[in-house]
């Protein structure tokens, strides 16, 4: 009898030891978050045929157990991005930023260009010798309303049209320090310089053409939705002069959009070093409340419909020497004033 009760005691410890260990099943508001968050990757992930869903969202759905909330839930993004091999994309929450950070990556050695970006870099416009105008364009993070990058295209093309541009021969349009954002007033603040016209677009995975984006009368489109109305402040006279493109390795994102851009553009040519590589198109989902996905769904092209799937290589490759306190001293400017100094005069 005493044996018989010893062993029922220790199957009910053992059973009250399990359903302590056992995690609670997610809370129905943490399900549907997690469960519209794989349904938008499986529809909308340039990946998203790579991988066996059915077994994808079991594993995740092991990871997340026991998550009582949202946040508790956040730590298995970064997993489901690297299965994608989706580093471009990230999961916003509550003002933060969840992402795969792809170690496969190699480790960026340029200190001077890291350095000048950590300094949060500004717009820098000058005419150097030669009558050669120089932009530095940075980063543009103008917010997803039309009105945010209304006001960011002015920017650029106001600080233009003080430099009084028609004075310039050639152009130097240095991406160095541009690590993304918009895309929009990046390339209408540049429009002045670059001309009208297609200037690229995206594709599916298969290469199917999606939306295209263009310069019409110096504002931005895709396809015919134009998003910006900028006035024509100091139209140029000519839009067609030679221009020389600087890259870095930390030229990234919509960075490399605006590179993307000026390819097949005549009388152009880039110099410096291979760009990061998120050439891929980002779209946001909305999940909940604040709460967004940016998911890399697309590829770029350029004016020759030329698809580009990884980093841009310059034309003319220069490791280092770069400057930006003293742009006579600064390799990649050198060699781009050497070539625009061969270009016809326009």
């Amino acid at each position: 009898m005493k044996k018989l009760l010893l062993v029922t005691l220790c199957a009910a410890v053992t059973s009250v030891a399990r359903a302590q260990t056992t995690p609670a099943p997610l809370p129905d508001s943490v399900q549907a978050f997690l469960d519209k968050s794989l349904t938008l990757l499986e529809t909308h992930s340039l990946e998203r045929n790579a991988v066996n869903w059915t077994q994808l969202r079991q594993t995740v759905q092991q990871k997340a157990r026991g998550a009582q909330s949202v946040r508790e839930l956040l730590p298995v993004y970064p997993y489901v991005f690297e299965q994608l091999r989706d580093d471009h994309g990230w999961l916003t929450y509550k003002g933060k930023t969840y992402k795969w950070r792809n170690t496969a990556r190699p480790a960026y050695a340029n200190a001077a260009v890291k350095q000048a970006l950590a300094h949060k870099p500004g717009l820098v416009i000058r005419m150097l010798p030669g009558r050669i105008g120089y932009v530095q364009l940075p980063g543009i993070n103008a917010g997803g309303s039309l009105e945010a990058m209304q006001a960011a295209a002015l920017v650029v093309q106001d600080s233009l049209c003080r430099s009084n541009p028609d004075q310039a021969r050639a152009w130097i349009i240095d991406l160095r320090l541009n690590d993304g954002g918009a895309m929009a007033p990046m390339l209408a603040g540049l429009a002045p310089l670059i001309g009208d016209g297609h200037l690229g677009g995206f594709v599916d995975k298969d290469g199917k053409p999606d939306q295209q984006w263009y310069l019409r009368q110096g504002n931005f489109y895709l396809d015919s939705m134009q998003v910006t109305t900028l006035p024509n402040r100091c139209p140029m006279r000519r839009t067609d002069k030679p221009v020389a493109v600087l890259l870095s390795g930390m030229t990234a994102s919509s960075g490399e959009i605006v590179a993307i851009s000026l390819r097949g553009r005549p009388a152009t040519r880039s110099f410096g070093e291979p760009t990061y590589g998120a050439t891929t198109a980002n779209e946001s989902y909305r999940i909940s409340g604040s709460s967004y996905l940016t998911i890399a769904g697309m590829q770029e092209t350029d004016r020759n419909h030329v698809i580009y799937n990884t980093s841009l290589t310059p034309d003319v490759p220069i490791p280092g020497g770069d400057n930006f306190a003293d742009l006579s001293k600064d390799a990649k400017v050198a060699a781009a004033l050497k070539w625009l100094k061969k270009q016809k005069s326009r």
